[in-house]
């Protein structure tokens, strides 16, 4: 009978071991998915940083902290104020990755939210610096200039980073509605004064014309006007110097 217990009792205990190994085997192994990087923290510090693939870790000593190197697509909408004080709401958008090879000393420095504290903060004051210098009327016209001048001046205040910056647009933008409304009854006011000088353009061309048709009337065109429109019967009376035919109706 002591025997039966005895070797239920190396079983339980085999069976606990089986399940305590099987649990480390599998609590060791972790997976890096591809356009990831793996930051290895042991007892909160850095101490590996892990490719794509199968890898493994020391249990319950290890921690894994995935960071994607894709190209991530951060979006951001911000009031901007141009070089005369006129308010213009903007929509930029913004393509960057992570370098791959620093992915380390992005954590060190950053930790998980390199967004909120580097990158969100950074591109708001570069697009807000570049509008300023312009005013809005020449905003529509320039905006691909602008952009591309944010786009510089952001990727060079964030060099050696580890943020690597793929493209940034401005998709979008808005100016205010009293802007809007003064922009409307300028067009409209411009609208009038082209109207008022086409009118005055042409009557001076009338009145030109109406110059140069009197002008041409000579005695001798107006007799042939006149013989042209004679009927055949004289007229009654006309006096003696006055030719007959200018006097026909």
């Amino acid at each position: 009978m002591s025997n039966q217990v005895n070797v239920s009792e190396k079983l339980a205990v085999m069976m606990i071991v089986a399940v305590f190994a099987l649990i480390l085997a599998v609590s060791s192994c972790y997976t890096i998915d591809t356009g990831e990087r793996g930051v290895v923290l042991r007892f909160g510090r850095l101490t590996a940083i892990a490719d794509e693939g199968l890898n493994l870790k020391v249990p319950f000593m290890d921690e894994v902290k995935k960071m994607s190197v894709r190209d991530q697509n951060l979006t951001l909408r911000t009031e901007v104020s141009s070089s005369d004080i006129q308010t213009i709401t903007v929509d930029v958008s913004l393509v960057y990755s992570l370098d791959p090879s620093m992915v380390d000393r992005i954590f060190q420095t950053y930790g998980m939210i390199i967004e909120s504290t580097l990158i969100r903060p950074t591109l708001s004051e570069k697009i807000n610096a570049v509008i300023a210098e312009y005013p809005i009327e020449t905003f529509v016209e320039k905006r691909a200039e602008i952009s591309n001048r944010i786009n510089l001046a952001f990727a060079e205040q964030v060099a050696g980073t580890g943020i690597m910056v793929k493209s940034l647009l401005i998709t979008n933008h808005d100016f205010s509605d009293d802007f809007n409304k003064a922009i409307e009854n300028k067009k409209i006011a411009e609208q009038g004064a082209l109207t008022a000088k086409f009118t005055l353009e042409r009557m001076k061309l009338e009145a030109e014309a109406q110059k140069v048709k009197q002008a041409s009337l000579s005695p001798m065109v107006l007799q042939e006007m006149a013989i042209n429109k004679w009927d055949g019967h004289l007229p009654s009376y006309f006096s003696g110097d006055q030719l007959p035919f200018l006097t026909i109706k």
